[in-house]
């Protein structure tokens, strides 16, 4: 049995690729280099809570001192950055169990150069997971841009797929309030509303990077290969940044529907409940007038008193409702 050298100094995969962009795995019982022919380059992801992983990559030579703080740092929040020769940054991801996606987001640490994509994670996400998968499956990638593109297209087909089970949703609640059947769909629309503004935030933190990049003096003078991966990538996150907000208008129209809905039967219990107790008030000072112990009741000896205080209950009820519909207090 091999001995996983890879696996004691935390790299979970190591990829070399030659000049017709067909991937080699690495055996684990090698360790990665980074003097690379010049027709070739490597994709290393590790494990970032290795300690011996940071020990490694801090050996590497040539990458900038920045690039290694973000790579190694703590940082949860989505950056990009870049030099004449590397563009590093963090990006997000869903999070992948043994079986099946997370709900949360992970952050996924990279740096791009010409030669090496060096990928870093904390907890097992599934962008860099598919895109292993691909690879597999024959996806070639000539350059470590065009593989870091492909990342970040599974991270955004990733919530494209969220998109439309949060759009289904939506329908299914919205076939609900037109046919009047609202049940628990205002929970419902909590949940959809509290995944979209995280989506929102998520993919305008993207937006921002790329578009910074873009807008940067010093971006010019970056190769055409990443201004190009860039401008897809940008036009990509803006598509589904416009469908989360879509999602999101809906939902809070829908919340505000319900919400309305459910005042107006609210106010017509109240309405009917306002009108049984204008209408009962007075039979329900007779009976009470009559409950009191004391003398000169009417009635008291009368063998049809019981009757009388019903019939004059009911005359005073009566009196009041024709009265209420007389001055159209009652529909």
């Amino acid at each position: 049995m091999l001995h996983d050298l890879q696996s004691q100094a935390g790299f979970v995969w190591v990829y070399r690729f030659d000049a017709e962009g067909r991937p080699h795995l690495l055996p684990r019982d090698k360790m990665p280099a980074l003097e690379l022919p010049d027709t070739s380059f490597v994709w290393l992801h590790v494990d970032l809570v290795h300690s011996r992983t940071k020990q490694w990559i801090a050996a590497c030579p040539g990458i900038p001192a920045d690039a290694l703080s973000l790579f190694l740092g703590q940082d949860e929040h989505q950056r990009l950055y870049h030099d004449a020769d590397f563009v590093w940054g963090i990006t997000f991801d869903q999070m992948r169990e043994v079986a099946s996606l997370a709900d949360d987001t992970g952050m996924l640490h990279w740096i791009v150069s010409e030669r090496v994509l060096l990928t870093g994670r904390r907890q097992a996400l599934q962008a860099t997971r598919l895109t292993r998968d691909a690879l597999e499956a024959g996806f070639r990638a000539t350059s470590p841009v065009m593989l870091f593109e492909r990342v970040i297209e599974y991270v955004i087909e990733d919530v494209a797929e969220d998109v439309m089970h949060l759009t289904d949703d939506t329908d299914s609640i919205e076939d609900h309030v037109i046919d009047d059947r609202i049940g628990n769909d205002a929970r419902r629309l909590g949940l959809i509303r509290r995944r979209t503004v995280k989506l929102h935030r998520q993919l305008n933190g993207l937006h921002q990077l790329f578009r910074r990049f873009s807008e940067t003096a010093s971006a010019r003078t970056a190769p055409e290969t990443v201004k190009s991966a860039a401008s897809r990538l940008l036009h990509r996150v803006d598509t589904m940044l416009s469908d989360v907000q879509i999602v999101q208008q809906r939902a809070r129209l829908l919340q505000d529907e319900i919400a309305a809905r459910l005042t107006a039967q609210t106010n017509e219990q109240l309405y009917v409940l306002s009108i049984l107790t204008a209408t009962l008030m007075p039979a329900t000072l007779i009976t009470g007038l009559f409950g009191v112990n004391t003398k000169g009741l009417p009635f008291l000896d009368d063998e049809m008193g019981f009757v009388y205080v019903v019939l004059l209950s009911l005359l005073a009820a009566s009196l009041v409702y024709l009265l209420l519909r007389r001055r159209n207090m009652i529909h």
